[in-house]
């Protein structure tokens, strides 16, 4: 079952992105994050905090995070939606973390679908994302899902990764 995070969630969330860290020293980075730049420890705390952070375990491991909320940051109101919408009618899906020892099983899946869920519950008509340019794998995902690519940005990625990011949307 796909929770809200809590506190006791934090180090298993930590823990996961340390794993796709070391993951991706070895086999190379599609995420393009950095380690002690985004996401950190506090990235965990502040989705728990805020309430938006969203976990998923099986068999008693962290499979999955994200966090989804209305957020979007300044480099979306630079982009050529195809689907404008006011704020109030996005939902945005942030940092989702399936750990390298869970992947294949479609949990990225199961939380985009959880998350559009959501959306449709929040009376939401639009969702966005945004991912790393050389995120491939990610953004086939989405668009498997029915997410079109509205357009690319060379951003500040959360105040600490300089990146070019792909943003995608999906019209419920």
């Amino acid at each position: 079952m796909i929770r809200k995070a809590t506190a006791s969630d934090v180090d298993a969330i930590v823990e996961s992105y340390s794993a796709l860290f070391e993951h991706e020293r070895i086999h190379g980075s599609t995420t393009q994050w950095r380690e002690g730049l985004y996401p950190t420890r506090a990235t965990a705390e502040g989705g728990v905090e805020r309430g938006d952070m969203y976990v998923y375990y099986l068999g008693g491991k962290l499979a999955a995070s994200m966090i989804v909320n209305s957020h979007q940051a300044a480099e979306y109101y630079e982009i050529p939606w195809l689907y404008p919408a006011a704020d109030s009618e996005v939902l945005v899906i942030h940092t989702l973390c399936v750990p390298p020892d869970m992947a294949g099983r479609g949990l990225g899946t199961l939380m985009v679908g959880f998350a559009t869920g959501l959306a449709i519950g929040q009376g939401k008509r639009v969702m966005r994302l945004d991912t790393n340019a050389k995120n491939i794998p990610a953004q086939k995902l989405y668009q498997k899902l029915g997410y079109r690519l509205a357009g690319s940005h060379h951003a500040l990625h959360e105040g600490a990764l300089d990146t070019e990011l792909v943003y995608m949307e999906y019209l419920l």
